[in-house]
């Protein structure tokens, strides 16, 4: 018998240090309703659960996000949707004023109403904002940049990706009366040829259907350019403004599309005016000279509004809005106080609308895409809040039942420590 070491009472000393541990952590589990309250806990499950939290966190950061960017839409939407009854009326004004039974008086207050639709358009489109920022100025227009003040990118799709530095090659003739365009060196073309190949109206005015001359007899000639969108079996186009101006749109089989705009006044792209007889009229005919040019293209989305929906760098999605205005529309020249301009008009009026109908059904279709993203959200965030749930929530009937257990085991430690301390207490009376 022993009495300077009493290992009996050291290793009862001992078990009852763990039980009394283990019973702390369990009452630190039953009361804080965690499994893990400190790393130690569970390193693993920790760190696990901690990137878990982040996850939940920015995903219900970006479930605000994706409701503000549906309300952008919402927003863009109600605007255009006030724009294309404003063009439907202008279509109906320049239907009116087609109608020869009219006086020019009548024509007249036909145009005052146009002049003031025109003008109520601007205003739409310069006040329609969002949290002070405005929606169809540009600003949130994909940009595309080349090389020629003369060629400038007008727009193009959000599928269409081309390295900086591309070269591209536009090339023009006039063939049997049509335009053909080739566009050269697009890489959603896959490096090969484009053609565009549409009809180009004869111009002239209606007032002088005949006597055209172009020999400088003094005969005033009727020289212009005709104007309106021209549009191949391919969906590719040719857009010519009143000033002759060109906007060149060539598609892709994946949904990318490029448009181009080339200024009338430069040296790239010239009109000359020559007379043609057709049945016995005499027109005067405004014909595109273009001098094939290569330009180096650059495009940029930085232009897109870009809603965070993910929780992660490059889960967004870009929203373009069109800029929009009576000069994108080609409506700041509408002049019904004419017979032919309010015929013109009508032509004016639906290429409007359909302007505004792209840029709507674009709107409807990001409105979709956020829809779904939002649905998404709410199913991840709530998989992670489950996830989360096994990794760090207490099972409280388990735990009672081991907190019961410590409990019963820091009460036997106890008094079997009691116990182990009386023995030496046998060894003193050997000594009595």
């Amino acid at each position: 018998m022993k009495i300077n070491s009493n290992i009996t009472a050291y290793l009862t000393n001992n078990a009852l240090k763990i039980n009394e541990r283990n019973n702390a952590a369990s009452n630190r589990r039953l009361s804080s309703g965690y499994k893990i309250n400190v790393a130690g806990d569970d390193p693993t499950g920790y760190a696990v659960s901690g990137r878990m939290k982040k996850m939940i966190r920015a995903l219900e950061r970006c479930d605000t996000n994706a409701v503000n960017g549906q309300s952008v839409c919402e927003t863009a939407d109600g605007a255009l949707s006030a724009i294309t009854d404003i063009i439907q009326r202008m279509n109906e004004l320049a239907v009116k004023g087609a109608n020869g039974l009219l006086t020019s008086a009548d024509r007249g207050y036909i145009q005052t109403e146009a002049e003031q639709l025109r003008n109520e358009i601007d205003r739409i489109s310069n006040t329609a904002e969002f949290e002070g920022q405005a929606l169809f100025d540009g600003t949130f227009v994909n940009k595309g940049y080349t090389d020629n003040k003369d060629i400038k990118v007008t727009g193009y799709s959000d599928e269409t990706v081309i390295d900086s530095g591309t070269s591209v090659t536009i090339s023009e003739a006039i063939n049997n009366g049509k335009i053909e365009i080739t566009v050269n060196g697009l890489d959603f073309c896959d490096g090969t040829t484009t053609a565009i190949s549409v009809d180009y109206p004869l111009y002239y005015d209606s007032e002088k259907l005949s006597g055209v001359d172009l020999d400088a007899d003094g005969v005033e000639d009727s020289t212009g350019v005709s104007s309106g969108l021209y549009t191949d079996a391919n969906g590719n186009s040719v857009k010519i403004d009143a000033d002759g101006n060109q906007y060149i749109t060539i598609n892709g089989t994946n949904g990318e599309s490029i448009s181009f705009m080339v200024r009338a006044d430069s040296d790239i792209l010239t009109y000359s005016n020559t007379a043609e007889t057709v049945d016995d009229v005499t027109y005067c005919v405004s014909t595109p000279s273009f001098t094939s040019t290569t330009i180096e293209l650059t495009l940029t989305h930085d232009g897109a509004m870009r809603i965070q929906t993910g929780g992660n760098e490059n889960n967004y999605i870009d929203m373009t809005l069109p800029s929009m205005s009576s000069i994108m529309l080609d409506l700041d020249d509408i002049d019904l106080s004419t017979e032919a301009g309010a015929s013109a008009g009508i032509q004016k009026a639906k290429n409007a609308l359909e302007y505004v109908n792209q840029a709507r059904s674009r709107i409807g279709a990001y409105q979709n895409r956020i829809e779904n993203s939002i649905s998404y959200i709410a199913e991840a965030t709530l998989n992670l809040e489950s996830a989360v749930s096994r990794i760090e929530d207490t099972d409280m009937a388990e735990e009672m039942t081991n907190f019961t257990n410590y409990q019963v085991l820091v009460q036997a430690a106890t008094s079997m420590l009691a116990q182990a301390n009386e023995s030496p207490q046998t060894a003193l009376q050997l000594l009595q």
